[in-house]
């Protein structure tokens, strides 16, 4: 099974698209992260987490990651995609940050929970992973990620992605 964690506006045909109650776009499954996960086992292929664990405490993307672990299938990935709140700013320095450093670093304030509550980057993300039990972790370049994965927008350049398996 595939699953879209987090997937606000973004449904991605194919997966099973997962969201919070609070959000009101259109999702398969709603369900709070921080909650017991309804998979089993083994039963997840890919995870997709895009713009989704800067949005919870430290302490919560661990046990969410943990948890997501224990559920991931033998050769079973899970990509995180988040602001490089570290490459913004040096493209803010340059002028060539399209969207306010504050909106990468604190959420933009477009809904209920849309508040970032650590500074995401490439090591801040490899971090949580290992901590979370994740062996196999490598950030990416961002023209190399396989179209396989549902990414809304591959454009802004002050994206990261990192990939995981158990």
């Amino acid at each position: 099974m595939r699953v879209n964690l987090g997937c606000g506006d973004r449904y991605a045909h194919g997966w099973v698209n997962v969201d919070h109650a609070g959000m009101p776009h259109h999702k398969d499954v709603t369900l709070d992260l921080r909650a017991e996960l309804p998979w089993d086992n083994g039963e997840l292929d890919r995870i997709y987490a895009g713009h989704l664990l800067e949005h919870l405490r430290v302490h919560e993307c661990i046990d969410v990651l943990e948890r997501l672990r224990d559920c991931t299938a033998t050769g079973g990935q899970l990509l995180v995609v988040g602001p490089d709140v570290d490459k913004a700013r040096g493209m803010a320095l340059a002028g060539t940050l399209d969207v306010t450093l504050e909106s990468l670093q604190y959420g933009a304030g477009r809904w209920c929970g849309d508040e970032h509550r650590w500074e995401c980057s490439p090591p801040a993300i490899r971090k949580l992973l290992r901590v979370a039990g994740w062996w196999h972790v490598e950030s990416l370049i961002w023209d190399d990620i396989p179209e396989e994965w549902p990414i809304a927008e591959r454009g802004p350049r002050w994206q990261c992605a990192v990939l995981a398996s158990p």
